[in-house]
């Protein structure tokens, strides 16, 4: 499975959700949660764990391309992916 990033629109601090297949719980999936500028001391870049996979991912946001994220949020996911 590929990554997969989603936006809930600038609801939350963590705006976007990565989701990649769990590399330590097979059949399971990782989520991180993250801010437009993740590394910077008031931005947000953190694991939210392994869990199964839903029916539907309508409550993280809407799925968007790693290509529109800001610069440093793009670095976030490539280093976790």
């Amino acid at each position: 499975m590929e990554a997969r990033v989603y936006d809930n629109g600038g609801k939350t601090i963590d705006r976007y959700t990565l989701k990649v297949e769990s590399e330590n719980e097979p059949g399971k999936v990782d989520y991180y949660g993250f801010s437009d500028n993740p590394y910077h001391p008031q931005g947000f870049g953190q694991y939210a764990g392994s869990y199964d996979r839903p029916r539907s991912y309508s409550h993280l946001g809407k799925l968007i391309p790693v290509a529109s994220l800001p610069e440093n949020a793009q670095l976030f996911v490539k280093e976790r992916t």
